[in-house]
């Protein structure tokens, strides 16, 4: 079987990998098989046991010579199978080890070539291989310092000798097993070590994430407190200003009257503003300021006489000077009155001043309005430009402004 597997070994090319099994491996057989071969990876699994090296069942040259020819070597405990194996290729299993004995015994081996088999043997492999140990240069090294003296006991072949081999044996294994447990102690140490290293790096990550959200959530709010102060310092800038338009629009509407007395030199002007004469039916309107003069009556009710009429300018002026103090102080607290609508209730309180010969005032409006004007006979008085003239003493531009705002 030995020319069999030289032969399918030297057919594997550089990228082949090839596995062997073999309780005991010694010169020339194990050698000789891969002596000629291209392949890229191989793995050997042995029993490596002091019986076998000192009884010579092993050699230990062998192995350090295929461990320098680059192979894998593994200890595989209560190893008995002896199989050859080429992944793809071919699969061998039976009797014969990679010995010298092995090649002159009587042995049976069978080899297959279906990649089916060769994978179900694969497969089987794999429960044996979880116990593999591997073998190096050192644990070599270690045995043969002691083989010559072994061997030399051997030859008593007393149980003082094979105790000791025991015993030898034992500790060896002991001290690899506790080399192995310690490699796995300081590889887990190590493992734990770096996973302990890589959360607190995380954790210093979060904390760092932690901390700039937090600095511009602080800095979202000084500037949202920046933006709240501005806007309530403006808040209140415009109140004060508003305060101040109200409490001027007040103050220049109540210099119209004092306790319901109309300056004189006030009602003129009125009258200057707003009488007209040669009212007729075709409408020609002239201005007529000169009316002035006619007005007589006292502060407290001025009026000037227009046949059998009289209009009374001093009323006209104060109800139009509580019209618009009502309009600002509903102004001030936030309620909105229309232009138009102040407008209206200014040429009512104009509309409605007029008495009779008897100085009796008409209830309601006066009934003689044309259009813009109060008509009395050929004489009238324009109310659009006697509202016009209160209006622009008041100054309400302003908080018209801010009505229609």
């Amino acid at each position: 079987m030995s020319r069999r597997w030289q032969i399918e070994v030297k057919n594997l090319t550089n990228t082949d990998k090839l596995i062997i099994l073999s309780p005991y491996l010694t010169p020339k057989t194990a050698e000789s098989i891969l002596s000629n071969s291209n392949i890229s990876e191989c793995e050997i699994y042995t029993v490596f046991s002091f019986h076998n090296f000192v009884s010579g069942a092993s050699s230990l040259k062998t192995l350090k010579k295929l461990y320098q020819q680059g192979c894998r070597l593994y200890h595989l405990p209560r190893l008995h199978a002896k199989m050859v194996i080429a992944p793809g290729k071919f699969a061998t299993i039976g009797s014969q080890n990679l010995t010298r004995n092995g090649v002159n015994n009587k042995e049976s081996s069978m080899i297959t070539y279906d990649q089916k088999e060769i994978n179900q043997i694969e497969k089987a492999l794999d429960s044996w291989l979880i116990q593999r140990q591997e073998i190096n240069l050192n644990m070599i090294e270690n045995i043969e310092n002691q083989i010559t003296i072994l061997r030399r006991k051997l030859s008593l072949i007393n149980r003082e000798v094979r105790k000791e081999i025991n015993d030898l044996e034992d500790e060896f294994w002991k001290n690899q097993a506790e080399l192995i447990e310690q490699e796995r102690l300081s590889r887990e140490a190590e493992e734990l070590r770096r996973a302990e290293e890589k959360a607190e790096k995380l954790r210093q990550a979060q904390l760092q994430e932690q901390a700039r959200k937090a600095e511009e959530l602080r800095r979202a709010r000084e500037e949202a407190d920046k933006i709240r102060q501005a806007q309530l310092q403006e808040k209140l800038q415009k109140e004060e200003h508003w305060k101040g338009v109200i409490n001027s629009a007040r103050y220049r509407v109540q210099k119209l009257s004092s306790h319901g007395e109309i300056d004189k030199e006030l009602a003129k002007e009125f009258i200057r503003a707003s009488a007209c004469s040669d009212y007729n039916k075709n409408r020609v309107i002239r201005h007529s300021p000169g009316h002035e003069k006619r007005i007589e009556g006292s502060p407290n009710n001025w009026k000037i006489e227009f046949g059998a009429n009289y209009f009374l300018v001093g009323k006209a002026i104060w109800r139009c000077q509580q019209t618009i103090l009502e309009f600002i102080e509903k102004s001030e607290s936030g309620y909105v009155i229309p232009v138009m609508e102040l407008r209206e209730s200014l040429e009512n309180n104009v509309h409605r001043s007029v008495a009779n010969h008897e100085e009796n005032e008409y209830e309601g409006l006066y009934s003689a309005r044309k259009d813009d004007f109060l008509i009395f006979g050929t004489q009238a008085i324009k109310i659009s430009s006697f509202v016009n003239l209160i209006l622009r003493k008041a100054k309400l531009e302003e908080i018209f402004q801010a009505s229609k705002s």
